[in-house]
């Protein structure tokens, strides 16, 4: 998987490259998951659409993510709504800086346990999973042109869909916590801009609330961990979650391997 330099996207990465379990590779240009598009700028949205080939972005983010920060206009290219998660159901809205500031600097805050939490409930939340369906749908019912996927960051939300994409492909659960973890480290720079943002530097009181937020934000292995850990917990494999809970049938797979294998 590719990181691809833009100047104002950040953690955008091709899929292309990536290895199956059987030998098959995907495509290159297919594939793309980053953070917001917001940041984009005029000869970003040129190399989107001339160099990338991007024809469908689906925006995996909240109303209020969407209007604080929303996706630049471009021609011939189709924008999907989908929110993986609202506001409610995630316990935490992450565009709202100060709620979350206010959240970080309650004594028994605990980022990690509230990351861990999310990423196991992800896994079996009905309205989730029907977000996740139609996601499924809108990939392999794709007829030209590249797809991009993103959320604010590109970590959790898009990270998680790219997890069970590739997981669908055939890639190894190895190779997938692999680039979910190299995915992260990409976004370190966008990190440290919301953590400033929340606590500035050089005052030692507010350096236990940085902490924090940068667990909060950041990535980590033991995030994807959890959400396989909890696939498996219910449903034994990854494929029969995405059979069983997310109606992506054999001939579904059969059609995104088609499409997106080489």
């Amino acid at each position: 998987m590719a990181t691809i330099c833009f100047e104002g996207i950040r953690n955008i990465r091709d899929l292309g490259g990536i290895k199956t379990a059987d030998g098959h590779v995907i495509k290159d240009k297919c594939l793309y998951k980053s953070a917001t598009l917001y940041t984009a700028t005029e000869s970003d949205v040129e190399k989107l659409i001339n160099d990338c080939n991007v024809a469908m972005v689906i925006d995996l983010r909240t109303e209020i993510e969407r209007k604080m920060m929303p996706n630049p206009c471009m021609k011939g290219v189709s924008e999907i709504w989908n929110p993986i998660y609202m506001e409610h159901i995630q316990g935490l809205e992450i565009t709202d800086l100060d709620s979350v500031k206010n959240r970080i600097k309650r004594n028994e805050f605990d980022a990690k346990a509230f990351m861990l939490n999310m990423y196991s409930k992800v896994v079996n939340n009905q309205i989730i999973q029907k977000q996740m369906k139609q996601f499924f749908h809108m990939i392999s019912n794709e007829r030209g042109g590249a797809i991009l996927w993103h959320c604010s960051a590109g970590k959790d939300r898009t990270g998680i869909m790219t997890a069970l994409v590739l997981a669908a492909l055939g890639v190894s659960k190895e190779e997938i916590i692999k680039n979910y973890v190299e995915s992260a480290e990409t976004s370190d720079d966008l990190v440290d801009v919301i953590v400033d943002k929340m606590f500035p530097l050089g005052n030692e009181a507010l350096e236990p609330f940085r902490k924090q937020a940068r667990i909060l934000f950041g990535g980590d292995s033991c995030y994807i961990d959890v959400f396989f850990d909890a696939i498996e917990k219910d449903y034994v494999t990854v494929e029969n979650y995405l059979q069983k809970a997310l109606e992506v049938r054999i001939d579904n797979i059969v059609r995104l391997k088609t499409l997106y294998l080489k």
